[in-house]
């Protein structure tokens, strides 16, 4: 009998951790459960748990054809949970966590708060906002090759500073 670790982190194995989540013995009991049990099904290539444990009106856009898809190139490492806890009722939730991967040899991270629901007794997945770089918002106009350069040297841009 293996002792493999659980892959969501949590120093447990897999067994005593995820594996009964995601073969649908026991359910999770709390949202934070939940998104350790979807890291680890991402790392076994679950992609059916994935699909069964978002929630049922947010599905429409989710299949296992198109998480193996995007998955393929992606090897997840390890999941740090910043935090968990319950949303305005008992029957929301949110976890704020950070995955890594590796994607063609380069690491990665994804950055997500998640939105967890209950429904009809058990927490699904919802839907989460991804963190990602700020885009660069230039601050000034930008210069045309034709006009005039910034510099006061008289000449077009593309003549002066452009070059």
């Amino acid at each position: 009998m293996r002792h493999e670790s659980c892959f969501c982190g949590s120093d447990k194995t897999y067994s005593a951790c995820c594996e009964p989540i995601i073969q649908g013995i026991s359910p999770a009991r709390t949202p934070e459960e939940l998104m350790r049990a979807r890291f680890t099904a991402h790392c076994r290539r679950n992609y059916a748990f994935l699909v069964d444990s978002t929630h049922p009106e947010h599905r429409g856009d989710v299949s296992e054809e198109e998480i193996s898809r995007w998955a393929s190139h992606v090897t997840w490492t390890s999941l740090e949970i910043h935090s968990a806890s319950p949303g305005d009722t008992n029957d929301t939730g949110t976890v704020s966590f950070t995955a890594h991967f590796t994607m063609q040899d380069t690491p990665q991270e994804l950055r997500e708060d998640s939105s967890f629901a209950m429904y009809e007794g058990q927490w699904y997945y919802v839907d989460g906002h991804v963190h990602g770089q700020d885009p660069y918002i230039r601050e000034q106009p930008r210069i045309g090759r034709n006009e005039l350069c910034p510099c006061g040297s008289g000449k077009k841009f593309k003549k002066c500073c452009g070059r």
